[in-house]
């Protein structure tokens, strides 16, 4: 009998506990839901209570429109791509080479050195645009995508350092001294032998550089005049005007902008959850 009440407790707690998970997933895709059903609408059904739930005639034209029609921001995404891509991939490299140099070349003030890191963290980028724009104005870079590239590997390359640094560290000495003996430099040994054993955490440190800077406006508004250079986050503020906000076609836009980051989720989930696990084992 008292087994029959243990079981039946297990299968209520199970229970229990998968509503809550499926409470919490509702509550952080609502938005989401909220965003595409806005995005098939008119601009009449949107302003108009009570709201309607994917009812009626769906307005794909709202999609050809930011696609294809005068407010295409296909220009737009291939910029924030390339900035992006280029962001992740230098702020990677220059982050793995920084965090084996803190972690294998011992000194007195190594703890204080990753804490100043760390520390810069601190700063909104709102206190780094103004001398970001003074040195990108005397280096003639200012309007390209280049500053921008510049200006988001400064800012995510601190906390990448940290990321990789706790796992670069428990990665023993010995297989790099292997690999010296065979006639590996030290720089061989880093990209053979320590990057393929943090590919998870190498992924999740480039993917959060490249979210970073897919999201960026500061940057963007501050160092970009030309239209033919505007990312994504400077083109989704065009659909608000003085005195109307076209709330369809900026979710219109806003929902194919998360387009790339789903699919690059999609692809190295796995990876993802690699991390997780070593990180939970090595804890």
């Amino acid at each position: 009998m008292s087994n029959k009440n243990s079981i039946t407790k297990l299968n209520i707690t199970k229970l229990t506990i998968t509503f809550i998970y499926m409470a919490f997933l509702i509550i952080l895709l609502f938005p989401i839901i909220i965003m595409v059903n806005t995005s098939l609408k008119t601009y009449s059904d949107v302003i108009s209570w009570p709201p309607t739930w994917f009812k009626g005639n769906l307005q794909w034209i709202n999609y050809y429109n930011i696609t294809f029609g005068d407010k295409s921001i296909l220009m737009a995404l291939k910029n924030s791509f390339i900035v992006s891509a280029s962001s992740s991939l230098i702020s990677v490299v220059l982050s793995i080479l920084a965090a084996y140099s803190c972690s294998r070349y011992k000194i007195k003030i190594q703890k204080y050195f990753l804490l100043i890191i760390i520390s810069t963290q601190m700063f909104s980028p709102v206190l780094l645009v103004n001398p970001m724009y003074i040195i990108f104005r005397n280096a003639g870079i200012l309007d390209t995508l280049l500053s921008l590239v510049i200006a988001n590997v400064a800012t995510s390359v601190p906390m990448s350092v940290w990321l990789l640094y706790s796992y670069i560290e428990v990665i023993p000495i010995e297989l790099e001294e292997s690999a010296w003996i065979d006639g590996c430099s030290r720089l061989q040994g880093i990209f053979h032998i320590v990057a393929p054993i943090i590919i998870p955490s190498i992924i999740t440190t480039g993917l959060f550089s490249f979210i970073s800077s897919w999201g960026d406006l500061i940057f963007s508004r501050s160092f970009i005049v030309s239209s033919n250079l505007r990312t994504v986050s400077m083109v989704l503020t065009d659909f608000q005007s003085l005195y109307k906000t076209t709330w369809e076609t900026q979710m219109a836009a806003s929902a194919l902008s998360t387009i790339p980051t789903v699919i690059i989720f999609i692809i190295i989930q796995k990876y993802l959850i690699k991390g997780m696990i070593s990180s939970g084992v090595k804890g």
